[in-house]
């Protein structure tokens, strides 16, 4: 498949040009190859590792939640030539989707997060840069360290449970989004799930009565990229491989 023709696809499933991202992130495209794609390696995020492992799998193309360009001119010396003489030597493309891969319907790292913990009567939750990139509804009643279970047997790595009683309304936002925290207290939520956060947030919690789930920020977005590289594989027949390179963060 032309390299072109699957990134214009992307870009319109993804809607790439109509999501506002952070000011510095560069979405879509971000390196060409020779043109031509059979395979395509999916990950989280565009590091050399992952580069190395596109290239040992004989991907053509790389597909990342986490791309290589935040805005800005950027020296490219160091890690950052490292990466891209990687990329252009093994002619590979890298192709990033960001914050319209987290909030995408079906496909998004939040959809995934959703149906990993039996989420129903979902509705989108959490304004970002103007958009409403989390997830939230309800799920079966249970204790929240059961749901902190269930969710360390889902994503196969640890889950950070801070809270105590049963919880039936949950909110998900992927990644590092304890700042949205009080958006899941003022939406009445029993509980918010997320990546990562930092030390203050336990007290919040605590204080506001709100469990937080911290699953991983690498854990917590692995879903998106999985279901892109499936709906590649129905769509056009690709070859597609998730290329596994997890940080424990």
């Amino acid at each position: 498949m032309d390299i072109q023709e699957l990134s214009r696809y992307l870009d319109g499933l993804l809607d790439i040009h109509s999501i506002r991202d952070y000011p510095k992130a560069l979405n879509g495209l971000q390196v060409e190859n020779r043109g031509g794609v059979r395979k395509v390696g999916l990950a989280v995020d565009a590091c050399l590792a992952t580069i190395k492992m596109a290239k040992d799998a004989g991907c053509q193309m790389l597909f990342v939640h986490h791309g290589l360009f935040w805005g800005g001119l950027q020296a490219v010396r160091g890690p950052q030539y490292a990466k891209l003489s990687a990329l252009i030597g093994g002619d590979i493309a890298l192709y990033s989707a960001h914050l319209p891969l987290d909030l995408h319907p079906l496909l998004g790292n939040n959809r995934a997060l959703a149906d990993k913990i039996g989420m129903e009567k979902v509705e989108a939750f959490a304004e970002c840069e103007g958009h409403l990139i989390g997830l939230k509804g309800r799920i079966r009643r249970q204790s929240v360290r059961e749901l902190g279970k269930k969710l360390e047997m889902q994503l196969n790595g640890p889950v950070n449970v801070i809270g105590r009683g049963d919880v039936e309304t949950v909110g998900v936002v992927s990644g590092g989004a304890a700042d949205m925290f009080q958006q899941a207290v003022d939406a009445g939520l029993d509980c918010y799930i997320t990546g990562e956060a930092p030390h203050h947030m336990y007290h919040e919690a605590e204080e506001a009565g709100v469990a937080l789930l911290l699953a991983g920020h690498y854990a917590t977005e692995t879903g998106g990229v999985k279901a892109v590289g499936r709906h590649l594989t129905e769509q056009f027949g690709l070859e597609t491989v998730f290329l596994d390179y997890p940080t424990g963060m």
